[in-house]
């Protein structure tokens, strides 16, 4: 990297359906080219946090647990109350505001959870096309929002109530006036985000041609919401899925991602070959097959049993415990068999959520995470107001015992296991009294949906996912890199998102104070490091 740095961030765009799309030729042409001319070079996303910590991460250079934000919203630690949270206590500061302060010409539009309200040296835009929403649409200089409106208008999706300060994607509530969409609604979605998406390029090509800017980044949303919203019409396999509206409409994730292959050709056109290119897409998507809306009934009920297992059976116990301790490929054997008898018996039905009241009472109760994976806290004495369990060897030993009873947890439908792993949150991050992570992370188990769960010790519960979004994040992204240094189709390590501001910094010659990424050395020329 030198001279000139252009990064096209494509917000959620899987790289493995880009792969298998571009394979295809008529496809995604452009994307097919890049496949070729670039090096790949895998991106690792924070572990657990991803969904929520991603782009605050890539826009710091901070890991996920310095960023001081990771869902929409917290349990407080003193009241036990859920409270939104807000982008403002992102912590760090955006990387090219150190480019600009170095005399480096910048322009940024749409990094989801950044704020272009500041100064800066260039052009910033946040929130016209952006996927996740805080502060309505900014700019800087600040009158450049009114001219994006007279120009391009706003997007027809995802500039909805431009200057409106709210926490919600426009995505999930428009073109929606009952509990789900209609197949009419989803029509209509579509047809909006291929508008909004085409307005998005013709904006960013504008804005890319004003100057020969140090640094160019614009991030596209469009892929985000289509994957959330619109993964029902994509996957023959979803249970929602109408084949006449697909016949109808064609494939929406595909449409949506044509769009982008011509979004990149128009911006790729205005850069020679001096121009370092960086192409990333973000992480991947897959379907919306998760537990999170059962979790706080199976923390109820696991919090429950381990009250009152003094006063439970010897053979209770043992059985419970023999089951999670058995390999997990004997679980799946026994598992089939197990299921088809559950399911002849009554199920309890699962509450979605716990009160204040029941929190304050938990040894430990759900942590808000988004829904991809799963978060446990604790209820730890010195911590959180009403604290129960003491820290150090008394809070490992419950940690173990809920792992392990979170993994025997199996779905009745298909005799699987509901968690595939359970991550304790401090092998990962450096962990602070004021911190609201979980204390563990919880992968789910995404083969099929979970509704129906049985555990050895509370029996089984059911609920019902109703929730209108149909796809939900893979953990993993993809950075492709065209620059001349690099051989083309090269396959380089995987880096983490974290070093990518340091990174983009170093191939302009500026290095950056207060960060927890590193410069890769082998993205840019030696003469630069």
């Amino acid at each position: 990297m030198s001279g000139r740095i252009v990064l096209l961030g494509f917000d959620a765009m899987d790289p493995g359906m880009v792969r298998a799309l571009a394979a295809q030729g008529r496809r995604l042409p452009n994307f097919a080219q890049l496949l070729q001319r670039a090096a790949h070079v895998p991106v690792r996303n924070p572990v657990g946090l991803y969904v929520g910590t991603l782009w605050s991460t890539f826009l710091t250079g901070c890991s996920g647990a310095r960023t001081g934000f990771h869902c929409w919203e917290e349990i407080v630690p003193e009241t036990y109350e859920r409270r939104l949270t807000s982008a403002e206590q992102i912590s760090g500061a955006p990387f090219w505001e150190a480019l600009g302060d170095a005399g480096r010409r910048v322009a940024v539009i749409d990094v989801p959870h950044s704020d272009a309200g500041r100064e800066l040296n260039g052009v910033a835009i946040s929130e016209w096309g952006c996927h996740d929403r805080h502060f309505g649409l900014r700019t800087y200089p600040p009158e450049l929002a009114g001219e994006l409106a007279k120009r391009y208008g706003f997007h027809a999706v995802l500039g909805a109530d431009p200057w409106a300060v709210r926490e919600w994607a426009p995505d999930d509530y428009l073109f929606r006036a009952g509990p789900r969409r209609t197949p009419q609604e989803d029509a209509q979605l579509l047809d909006a985000l291929l508008q909004g998406a085409r307005a998005k390029a013709a904006l960013s090509c504008d804005l890319l041609a004003e100057e020969p800017w140090d640094l160019f980044v614009s991030v596209f949303g469009e892929t985000h919401s289509a994957g959330h919203q619109l993964w029902h019409v994509h996957d023959p396999s979803h249970r929602r899925h109408d084949p006449q509206l697909r016949a109808r409409i064609g494939d929406p994730l595909v449409r949506v991602y044509e769009e982008m292959d011509g979004a990149l050709a128009s911006h790729l056109q205005q850069l020679d070959d001096e121009v370092t290119v960086l192409v990333l897409l973000s992480h991947g998507i897959g379907p919306h097959h998760d537990g999170t809306h059962l979790l706080p009934e199976i923390l109820r009920l696991l919090d429950a049993s381990y009250r009152r297992e003094r006063r439970s059976s010897p053979r209770r116990r043992a059985a419970a415990a023999t089951w999670s301790r058995l390999p997990a490929g004997a679980r799946r054997r026994l598992g089939p068999g197990l299921a088809a008898r559950l399911r002849a018996r009554p199920t309890g039905a699962a509450i979605d959520d716990e009160s204040d009241e029941q929190r304050r009472r938990q040894l430990f109760f759900k942590a808000p995470n988004n829904f991809v994976i799963g978060g446990v806290r604790v209820n730890r004495r010195g911590r959180e107001a009403d604290g129960k369990v003491e820290p150090g060897p008394e809070l490992d030993r419950l940690l173990e015992r809920l792992s392990e009873d979170l993994l025997a947890l199996v779905n009745v439908q298909t005799g699987a296991p509901v968690i595939s792993s359970v991550l304790r949150t401090d092998a990962y991050y450096p962990r602070s009294p004021e911190d609201r992570l979980p204390d563990l992370f919880l992968e789910w188990n995404y083969d099929h949906p979970i509704e129906t769960v049985w555990s050895p010790r509370f029996g089984t519960i059911h609920g019902l996912y109703e929730h209108w979004r149909t796809g939900d994040h893979r953990a993993d992204g993809l950075l492709l890199v065209r620059d001349g240094a690099l051989p083309a189709g090269a396959k380089l390590p995987p880096i983490d998102v974290e070093d990518l501001a340091p990174t983009i910094a170093a191939g302009l010659g500026v290095a950056l104070d207060d960060v927890d990424g590193s410069p890769v050395s082998y993205l840019y020329p030696s003469s630069v490091a």
